[in-house]
């Protein structure tokens, strides 16, 4: 399938190409950037479809010419330690590379292969499901984890991905069901009980040290939780976010008149629901793939490793951590990549010890650009956008990032002394690249802020290409 582009004109206010995927295609064109979101003094001209594939293809030399002093910047530390590759995606052909089968630290950009592995396994059409259900006794009811990290503690909201599912509609329901049965009235109170058992495993990834988690910078591993409780820095997640949960949910039916055993903030025990349990009430998950874009777009690590330990689960791999780490590496390597080099500690980039080079990065950005693989191309075309979106919504803010804003999609990688990105950009001329730039040396303090600029400045260099 070729992959195309939407070019609106020339009436930029920085002068460079706007390029934007068709409503009508699959394909991703720079993956998705977009004449619809970029500020515009005046309408543009309706977009012409162009395959990216007939735009002028890149001179490597000059290519290469245009990102060496950039590389050279001692902002990105040792020169060793700096691996850039560039790629044809319509060719495949390698544009530029320097250390690029140098394995590196890719920060979150290891998030890439984890979205990869995912899409092979879990049904991105479907949503997650969290589910109240019968218990071994009629006074029991069990709440069922089924992995949505995102549940609302008031009303759903249909129209968003977080907060989709809401816990006050679960309560709703399952307190007119329990009315109905004649149970939650003083004299026949009822007992919430929680049901962890779906794809259980380990609340954080090997590596994973009590400060990422106390300060907020990664939540724990859970398959509920309210998107309340989401961790942010400083603002850190429940040590238990299901539990946490089910006190809410314990706390709602409460509100709607439903007497419950136990006092008011007793936790629920945690068993199985039994086999043949009726269903009472259930809630909705925005689709798995609107879940796995906004793991990406926000960086979120106990996301992604969630989602990539259901979906290795749904395959029938164990939910143990090294289980997950070696599946989602064989399913890189069946997009036809070779992951040699490849070492993950994690599968989101959060702990020490996982290396990959660069080439890895680009082979699996061109596969998944190329149109050949839907559920790949998906991902790719819901990364964030330079200056725009997710953790790129801040970034390409310098007069000479600006060719690259709202051109470019990329996962972006950040550790103490690390900086990376890997994405896609369509230069000047209308191809579409691949690039994927890892320094891992990167001093400490302001270096990495600047460090960063000076990556931005190399994806702009692409974008502005006319070579």
């Amino acid at each position: 399938m070729p992959v195309t582009a939407a070019y609106a004109g020339s009436g930029d206010l920085d002068g460079s190409a706007q390029v934007a995927a068709p409503s009508a295609s699959p394909v991703i064109g720079v993956a998705a950037a977009q004449v619809a979101v970029r500020p515009h003094i005046a309408p543009q001209p309706p977009p012409v479809l162009v395959p990216v594939s007939r735009g002028r293809p890149v001179d490597p030399a000059v290519l290469g010419s245009l990102i060496q002093d950039e590389l050279s910047s001692e902002w990105l530390g040792d020169p060793a330690h700096v691996a850039v590759t560039v790629r044809d995606v319509d060719t495949g052909e390698h544009l530029f590379d320097q250390n690029a089968d140098r394995a590196l630290t890719p920060a979150s950009t290891t998030k890439l292969l984890a979205a990869a592995a995912i899409v092979t396994s879990l049904p991105m059409d479907e949503p997650f499901r969290t589910t109240v259900v019968t218990g071994e006794e009629p006074h029991k009811i069990i709440l069922v984890a089924g992995g949505d990290m995102l549940i609302a503690r008031g009303a759903g909201d249909p129209t968003q991905v977080e907060g989709r599912a809401g816990l006050a509609d679960l309560a709703d329901q399952t307190a007119a069901e329990l009315t109905s049965r004649g149970l939650g009235a003083e004299d026949t109170p009822v007992r919430v009980e929680l049901d962890t058992s779906y794809a259980q495993g380990p609340d954080r990834a090997p590596g994973w040290t009590d400060y990422w988690l106390t300060e907020g910078y990664t939540g724990r591993i859970t398959m509920l939780a309210l998107v309340e409780d989401r961790a942010i820095p400083f603002h850190p997640a429940p040590a238990d976010p299901a539990q946490a949960t089910s006190l809410a949910f314990k706390d709602a039916l409460r509100e709607r008149g439903i007497a419950l055993t136990g006092g008011p903030r007793t936790t629920a025990a945690e068993v199985v629901a039994p086999e043949g349990a009726e269903l009472l009430a259930e809630v909705e998950s925005a689709p798995a793939r609107d879940v796995l874009s906004e793991a990406l777009a926000s960086s979120d690590n106990a996301m992604v490793e969630q989602l990539a330990r259901q979906a290795a689960v749904a395959d029938g791999v164990g939910a143990d951590p090294d289980s997950v780490k070696a599946w989602v590496l064989e399913q890189v390597a069946g997009y036809g990549v070779d992951v040699a080099g490849v070492q993950l500690a994690d599968v989101s980039g959060l702990s020490d010890g996982t290396s990959i080079p660069a080439r890895v990065l680009g082979d699996l950005l061109v596969v998944g650009a190329d149109g050949d693989d839907p559920g790949l191309q998906s991902v790719l075309g819901e990364l964030p956008i330079a200056g725009f979106s997710g953790t790129l919504w801040d970034r390409f803010h310098l007069d000479r990032h600006a060719p690259a804003v709202g051109v470019a999609r990329a996962k972006t990688g950040a550790l103490p002394g690390v900086t990376t990105l890997a994405g896609l950009v369509v230069t000047q001329d209308g191809r579409m690249l691949a690039f994927a730039v890892l320094a891992d040396d990167v001093g400490r303090d302001g270096a990495g802020l600047e460090a960063r600029s000076v990556v931005d400045s190399i994806v702009a260099e692409l974008a502005v290409c006319g070579c």
